[in-house]
């Protein structure tokens, strides 16, 4: 986590803005229609935590600063995501092949019940 505060921090800076202009123009655009508040810190939190190629704090940093995020909710996101990630792995490597299938359909039930549940909130505050 030591490296990500200050990459969100230069991601703001003026000159990676100008740098990378068309690039984060078009990720501006693709980004535009994602909700807002929780469910947005929650989908970062989510997509950091995966243990996938290119799903990890580096990335969730430059997806933070895409989404406009504020620069706490995006550490404690990022932080979540990190700690999740962690667990998933720490789980997966402990419990051997059964014990991680199980884990698995567990955290993917958590994930989409906590998604649903995001998602059902922001529709009724609308």
């Amino acid at each position: 986590m030591l490296p990500i505060a200050p990459t969100i921090l230069a991601l703001r800076s003026a000159f990676v803005k100008k740098l990378a202009k068309p690039l984060l123009a078009r990720a501006e655009k693709k980004l535009a229609g994602l909700p807002t508040g929780q469910s947005r810190n929650l989908a970062l939190a989510l997509f950091v935590g995966v243990p996938a190629p290119g799903t990890g704090a580096w990335t969730g940093a430059i997806i933070a600063y895409l989404l406009d995020m504020p620069f706490g909710e995006a550490m404690a996101s990022i932080f979540a995501g990190v700690v999740l990630a962690g667990l998933i792995m720490t789980i997966l490597t402990l419990a051997g092949k059964a014990g991680a299938l199980v884990a698995l359909a567990a955290l993917i039930l958590a994930g989409v019940g906590a998604i649903s549940s995001a998602a059902k909130k922001e529709g009724s505050s609308e």
